[in-house]
């Protein structure tokens, strides 16, 4: 976790600039029956080229581009690895900047597929990472005043105020939750 100081002036326009956070990843099943696909998505910076991996004895790579909202979206076939637990993570690359790795989300090749399910986030957590801090509010504010993809009016509705837009009154629930 890194801590960055920004001094906020009343009146004062403060533009933070230079930070690229990792993108948000998940997967579609808890287990894949081998052979099948499993959905990797997440989201990050629009336009941004995304390398997947998928780590097994040999880890696997995927390339591809997030689209104009940052939505990205990869069907990785299972076929190539064996029967346990795996992982994937992500990181984005716009230019010469490339991000960290995304936190690394597990899953189960095994004999039957068995769909993920849903976990409960609690308001603010924009990012589904059980936490509301800086990462939730730099989602946010890519958000802020912009029309929203599909996939955010979901996310918007679900964890902040669900008026289909992202406007202080969000800002303010990611504030109240705030968990650090």
């Amino acid at each position: 976790m890194l801590t960055f100081p920004v001094t906020v002036t009343a009146g004062a326009t403060t533009k933070v600039a230079g930070i690229f956070i990792a993108p948000t990843i998940d997967v579609d099943k808890s287990t894949v029956k081998r052979g099948e696909t499993i959905a990797i998505l997440g989201q990050t910076v629009s336009n941004a080229e995304i390398t997947i991996i998928v780590s097994s004895d040999e880890e696997h790579f995927a390339k591809i581009t997030a689209d104009s909202s940052g939505a990205y979206l990869y069907n990785f076939d299972s076929t190539p690895l064996e029967i346990g637990q795996h992982l994937t993570k992500s990181k984005a690359a716009v230019g010469s900047e490339i991000s960290s790795y995304s936190q690394a989300v597990t899953f189960n090749v095994g004999a039957q597929t068995i769909k993920k399910t849903a976990q409960m986030f609690s308001k603010g957590d924009v990012n589904s990472d059980g936490k509301v801090n800086l990462v939730d509010f730099s989602i946010a504010a890519y958000w802020y005043k912009r029309p929203l993809s599909e996939a955010f009016k979901k996310i918007e509705e679900e964890r902040l105020n669900g008026d289909g837009k992202l406007d202080l009154t969000d800002l303010s629930i990611i504030a109240y939750y705030w968990t650090g």
